[in-house]
C-alpha cells in the first residue's frame, strides 16, 4: 500500500494513543494495532485527499482525536475515525476565515486535546463538545486584543528526570515544574499548565479568613523567609507550577498574570 504520509502520521498518532496505557506487546497485539491503523487511515485519508482539505484543521483534529482515544477500553477504529471526521468538519470553517490566526488556532488545538485526555469514549456527542470547546476558546483568544506570548517552556534533563521552566519574554523564570520520571510525563505537565493557567481561579492565603477557591487555581502564600510565592494547582489538586519568591504581593500577582499570558508558549529545547 502506498501511504499518504500526512494521513499515515495522523493515523499512527491516534493508534499510538490507544496503546499508551496497555503495556502489551506481542504479535497478536501488533496485528490488532496494524488493523486499527489501516482502518483509521482508510477513513481519514479520503478527507486528506480532497482538493479543499484544510491542513491546519486536519492536523488539529488528529491531536484532539489522539487525546480522546487514550482511555478507550476497547479500541474501535470506526469510532475513532468518526470522532476525527466530526471534529475536522466542525473546526475547518474557522481555519478558512479570512482573519484566521494560525498560531492561536494551533494553541486552541493543543488546549482542546488536553481537555479531551480523560474522555472515556470518543463518541459523536463528545466530538461535538470538543468542537464547541475549540470554537469558543479560539473566539475568546482572538477577540479584541490578542494575547501576546513571547515566552517559552525551557526543558531541563538531569539524572533525576525531566523538568521545565516557564520563561517570560524578558528571560525571567516565572514558574518551575516538579521533576518527572519521563519526558512524556513532563510534556503532559506542560499541557496541563496550558490548559489550566488561563482560566485558573485565585486564592490568597496571606489574608484571614482565607476565601478558598476551587481548582484549578493559583494560590498566593508566604514562605519561611516572608517572601510571597504562588503555585498553580490543576483540577485534581496537583501542583503543576511553582514560583520563586517575591518581595511584594503586587510582584507576585504580576507573576501570576505573566503565567497566564505566557502559558501557551512553545517548548524550547
Amino acid at each position: 500500500m502506498e501511504y499518504d504520509k500526512k494521513s499515515l502520521k495522523t493515523a499512527a498518532k491516534i493508534t499510538a494513543a490507544t496503546l499508551s496505557e496497555s503495556g502489551k506487546l506481542g504479535a497478536e497485539n501488533a496485528e490488532k494495532a496494524a488493523g486499527f491503523l489501516k482502518e483509521v487511515y482508510k477513513e481519514i485519508s479520503v478527507l486528506r485527499g480532497e482538493e479543499n482539505c484544510v491542513k491546519d484543521a486536519f492536523k488539529a483534529a488528529g491531536k484532539i482525536t489522539a487525546a480522546a482515544c487514550e482511555e478507550m477500553e476497547e479500541p474501535d477504529a470506526k469510532t475513532a475515525a468518526e470522532f476525527f471526521k466530526t471534529v475536522y468538519e466542525g473546526i475547518a470553517p474557522i481555519a478558512e476565515d479570512e482573519d484566521f490566526d494560525e498560531d492561536i488556532y494551533k494553541y486552541a488545538g493543543k488546549i482542546t486535546a488536553a481537555a479531551c485526555e480523560e474522555m472515556e469514549e470518543p463518541t459523536a456527542e463528545k466530538a461535538k463538545e470538543a468542537v464547541e470547546f475549540f470554537s469558543v476558546l479560539y473566539k475568546k483568544l482572538t477577540e479584541d486584543e490578542k494575547p501576546v506570548c513571547n515566552g517559552k517552556y525551557a526543558v531541563k534533563e538531569s539524572d533525576a528526570g525531566f523538568s521545565f521552566r516557564l520563561v517570560a519574554g524578558n528571560n525571567q523564570i516565572i514558574g518551575t515544574s516538579e521533576v518527572y520520571s519521563s519526558r512524556a510525563a513532563m510534556e503532559k505537565g506542560i499541557e496541563s499548565v496550558r490548559k489550566n493557567a488561563p482560566e485558573a481561579n485565585l486564592e490568597d492565603r496571606t489574608v484571614e479568613p482565607v476565601a478558598e477557591a476551587v481548582n484549578p487555581k493559583f494560590e498566593i502564600y508566604t514562605d519561611k523567609a516572608g517572601e510571597f510565592r504562588f503555585r498553580l494547582k490543576a483540577r485534581n489538586g496537583e501542583i503543576i507550577l511553582a514560583s520563586e519568591g517575591y518581595k511584594t504581593k503586587a510582584s507576585c500577582e504580576n507573576g501570576i498574570e505573566s503565567v497566564r499570558k505566557n502559558s501557551l508558549a512553545e517548548v524550547a529545547e
